[in-house]
């Protein structure tokens, strides 16, 4: 696994997020790599087209994030954990990127274009592999799921095609629903914890999916919908086979109900509520189930709204949080205190 922390910590070069990489031979590398080698024919003679070499873009990308703060690289980060490290790898990626947004949001490459009003078009493009089909959305069909000791290991596609939503290959044997609920019951004895990181994925995909269009907007966001949807069956499905307990880290209420399957059986008081937090993770997965139980129960209430403001304010630091909630006041405390970095 990935150490997020370290890879959030400030460039040694030119502070926050170093310098644009966008025109290093070591970026334009990584994005060659990661495409792979294409099909190809010499007379009649046909070369098989290659997956890219996923640890190595791996290595790559962690490299280059010491370098610079890139979310170009960071989404390419994503695709090579999950590929690497199958579903669990999904879960720091994504984190990685959310902290990035919320601590270096003026100063994360790429830019938001200054001379456009702030347009944050190319952003949002170095987003959109998270949410292609041929992109992230692919690499975590492919991806093992979970993988037992004693009962083996499924994946994501598999645990589709049992449940109807993708059509079985003909080369390949399909995985029965009984025989998922058995990997998953013998996880949840083996590491319990590696079934409670996919109720984490999907608040952790949710919470970027808001701030993104908190930010720019829902119709210059990313969608973040199918990949929400997948994350979404997944969670029902490990609860479905043991129990809401392994899905702790859920926070339910924003995939359309269409989507859901194995839907747990029991009202919400059958549930015992475990309030203790002991991380900051676990404090902000606790905000983001508040402000989807509002967004689902009470629409038209705004506290959502100020919620999810104050959720931006926890990665800031106080200059940050004054710049966002008070700019007007900045003049006044770099009188008292000196300018910052930036002043």
């Amino acid at each position: 696994m990935i150490d997020v922390e370290s890879l959030l910590q400030e460039t040694a070069e030119q502070p926050p997020c170093g310098p644009d990489l966008e025109y290093d031979a070591a970026f334009r590398d990584l994005e060659q790599a990661a495409q792979g080698k294409p099909e190809q024919q010499f007379g009649d003679t046909f070369v098989a087209a290659e997956e890219p070499a996923w640890g190595q873009v791996r290595e790559d990308a962690l490299a280059l994030l010491q370098r610079s703060k890139d979310l170009r690289i960071a989404a390419l980060l994503v695709r090579a954990l999950v590929r690497t490290e199958g579903f669990a790898g999904l879960l720091p990626g994504l984190r990685l990127i959310l902290r990035l947004l919320e601590r270096y949001w003026d100063t994360v490459y790429p830019l938001l274009d200054a001379e456009d009003d702030n347009d944050p078009t190319m952003r949002m493009n170095a987003l959109a592999p998270l949410v292609d089909g041929e992109a992230l959305i692919r690499d975590l069909r492919t991806a093992r799921f979970m993988q037992s000791r004693q009962d083996g290991q499924v994946s994501v596609r598999d645990i589709e095609v049992a449940l109807g939503r993708l059509p079985a290959r003909k080369d390949a044997e399909s995985v029965s629903q009984r025989q998922i609920d058995a990997i998953l019951a013998s996880v949840a004895r083996e590491d319990a914890a590696a079934l409670a990181r996919v109720g984490e994925t999907l608040a952790e995909t949710r919470a970027l999916a808001n701030l993104l269009n908190d930010k720019v907007g829902p119709e210059r966001a990313p969608d973040f919908k199918p990949l929400m949807v997948i994350l979404s069956m997944l969670n029902q499905v490990v609860r479905g086979a043991v129990g809401d307990g392994a899905a702790a880290g859920d926070a339910t209420g924003s995939v359309p109900e269409a989507e859901s399957v194995s839907a747990p059986v029991g009202g919400a008081g059958e549930r015992p509520m475990n309030v203790e937090i002991r991380t900051r993770e676990e404090a902000l997965l606790m905000i983001d189930k508040v402000i989807a139980y509002f967004e689902r129960n009470e629409p038209t209430n705004p506290a959502p709204l100020l919620i999810k403001r104050a959720r931006r304010l926890v990665s800031m630091n106080f200059v940050d949080i004054i710049k966002d909630m008070a700019p007007e006041s900045l003049k006044q405390i770099e009188s008292i205190a000196g300018p910052g970095r930036d002043g």
